[in-house]
């Protein structure tokens, strides 16, 4: 699907208060990506890593041969789940990745994991995901790692000015913010380091801010370095 695909589908489908449009409306080019990243493979088990926009999309196209893994009810709504009827078509593993031990649960092996902008939000190391993703995946399962581009040009360009391009932590401990963001090379070690090789590599200002300011940034976009650029999206393989 593309995105105005996705927008459609979510406009037609579902009562979305303006909070959710505005995650819909910023994240749709990101789906996409990953929806065309996967699109032409099969998959037996799919787990997907913190309810969303996507999950949805995924249900769609795998049905329950989708597993989701984050928080339950209203915590894992919030902006970025169109609504929580997906939480009861099909199994949640209600769990917290800062405090996830795939070693010590009883879960099963998965051909696809979908981990799309979570690892920023957990303040425990990514090494402790990154080994247990790796212990999920079947052999030749792929993961998929979605999160900003710590090093961005847009992030360079606001600390160039004097302003931080970092949120401050919110209020909510559900949902605090970005605790770290993370660097291509810093990814890519952590995944050879649980022994992971790279499928795909794709950088790209798929965040499509609505301002005038960010509309006129993206509009360079073909120019930006690539590793300069504010997504990173990582397809990862187990040989």
């Amino acid at each position: 699907m593309q995105k105005e695909e996705i927008k459609k589908y979510f406009y037609d489908n579902f009562e979305l208060n303006p909070e959710k449009k505005d995650y819909l409306e910023i994240h749709a080019k990101r789906f996409e990506t990953i929806l065309s990243t996967i699109e032409n493979k099969k998959f037996n088990a799919i787990l997907d890593i913190g309810p969303s926009f996507l999950s949805e999309l995924l249900y769609q196209k795998f049905g329950e041969k989708l597993t989701l893994l984050g928080f339950d009810g209203e915590v894992s709504e919030g902006g970025h789940l169109p609504n929580s009827a997906i939480l009861k078509k099909i199994k949640l593993i209600k769990q917290d990745l800062n405090f996830f031990k795939a070693y010590a649960e009883d879960l099963p092996k998965y051909d696809l994991i979908i981990c799309a902008e979570v690892m920023e939000h957990l303040y425990t190391s990514p090494k402790i995901l990154f080994k247990n993703l790796s212990h999920l995946l079947n052999k030749e399962g792929l993961l998929i790692i979605q999160t900003p581009n710590a090093v961005a040009l847009r992030k360079r360009l606001a600390l160039f000015f004097g302003k931080n391009p970092f949120e401050m932590l919110r209020e909510n401990l559900e949902n605090p913010g970005h605790f770290r963001e993370y660097t291509a090379k810093e990814l890519v070690d952590l995944g050879k380091e649980n022994g992971l090789i790279i499928e795909h590599f794709i950088f790209d200002e798929y965040f499509e801010y609505p301002s005038t300011l960010s509309k006129f940034y993206r509009s360079f976009k073909a120019i930006i370095p690539k590793n300069l650029k504010s997504g990173i999206t990582i397809v990862f393989k187990k040989p």
